[in-house]
């Protein structure tokens, strides 16, 4: 693996059925997942991406969307510095699902952490969430906003270049303490949020 300047946990939360197993798939390995079974506690896998001539090192968490898993989900919360939450816009009871998940963040992630609202499966001909409802809830609540389609691909790659990207910015103006959320990797002095 190639020396990185950064290395981000980011987890991705949502509702069952959303899209993120999906999403974590097309991401990492630039196809879509054929199997669409729920997952059953979490899923990880790594990647690097280059953001102006630095690497950085993502970390990315699939969690289980069930409810009987989000208890062991919240101690994944703690050390992540990004969340994707993620609804099908195909799904207004994904939608609504939301709110309940930004209590699950703002109860259990540390508060400098970067959160996009994740609007999947754009792909599809029956909408039942409009772009304006989406980008109107991030806007309200400060977070990124993406449309995405993780079974063709469509703005997966770009939402983790942004994500990573707001990161990065907020570090830069200070709105991420080092000092908190870092740990030096000692082998190489790679900084780690």
């Amino acid at each position: 693996m190639s020396k990185y300047k950064y290395l981000f946990k980011l987890i991705i939360i949502g509702d069952s059925y959303v899209g993120k197993s999906c999403l974590l798939q097309l991401f990492l390995h630039d196809q879509p997942r054929k199997e669409h079974e729920a997952t059953v506690g979490i899923e990880f896998g790594i990647k690097d991406i280059n953001i102006s001539g630095s690497i950085i090192r993502l970390s990315v968490w699939d969690t289980a969307g069930q409810e009987t898993f989000r208890s062991l989900i919240r101690a994944y919360y703690r050390s992540a510095i990004g969340v994707l939450l993620c609804y099908d816009c195909s799904s207004m009871q994904s939608f609504n699902g939301v709110e309940q998940w930004v209590q699950e963040v703002n109860n259990n992630s540390n508060e400098n952490v970067v959160i996009a609202l994740v609007c999947n499966k754009i792909d599809l001909q029956e909408r039942q969430v409009s772009s304006i409802q989406g980008r109107q809830y991030a806007v309200d609540h400060g977070y990124l906003y993406a449309e995405v389609s993780a079974l063709k691909g469509l703005g997966v790659q770009q939402l983790f270049r942004d994500i990573a990207l707001e990161i990065i910015k907020r570090i830069n103006t200070s709105m991420i303490d080092l000092g908190k959320h870092v740990k030096l990797n000692v082998t190489s002095s790679n900084k780690v949020l």
